[in-house]
């Protein structure tokens, strides 16, 4: 009866972490656009498998964690992607950092639905 109890705990608090992380990830998810001229115009930063992912013309790329706060590897191509926040603690935008290259990217607002209209 313990085991099972136990398992179960286990199972409970392994849900519980994964739905943790991957609200965490939600704050970058979204699209990206970067300066004319640059390597890639668009980036997309999406939560695919518990894993945040960077999509691009250029290919995809797993963002691992670091030990600093919005700095993410950007595994695929050994650099860093570091998250930008507004005084508010909204994320912004994101530098890209690969080989000798610097980009920096703004993040784009989704546009919102229009409201449901309300019958009167």
């Amino acid at each position: 009866m313990k085991k099972i109890l136990f398992s179960l705990f286990l199972i409970f608090g392994c849900t519980l972490a994964q739905a943790q992380t991957d609200s965490l990830f939600q704050q970058y998810t979204g699209k990206y656009s970067f300066p004319e001229g640059s390597p890639v115009s668009e980036i997309g930063v999406i939560v695919e498998n518990g894993i945040l992912t960077a999509t691009s013309a250029m290919g995809n790329s797993e963002l691992k964690a670091t030990d600093s706060k919005d700095v993410y590897e950007v595994v695929a191509y050994a650099g860093t992607a570091t998250f930008k926040r507004n005084a508010e603690g909204k994320v912004i935008g994101v530098t890209i950092q690969v080989q000798d290259m610097n980009l920096e990217g703004t993040k784009v607002e989704e546009k919102q639905k229009p409201a449901e209209r309300k019958e009167q």
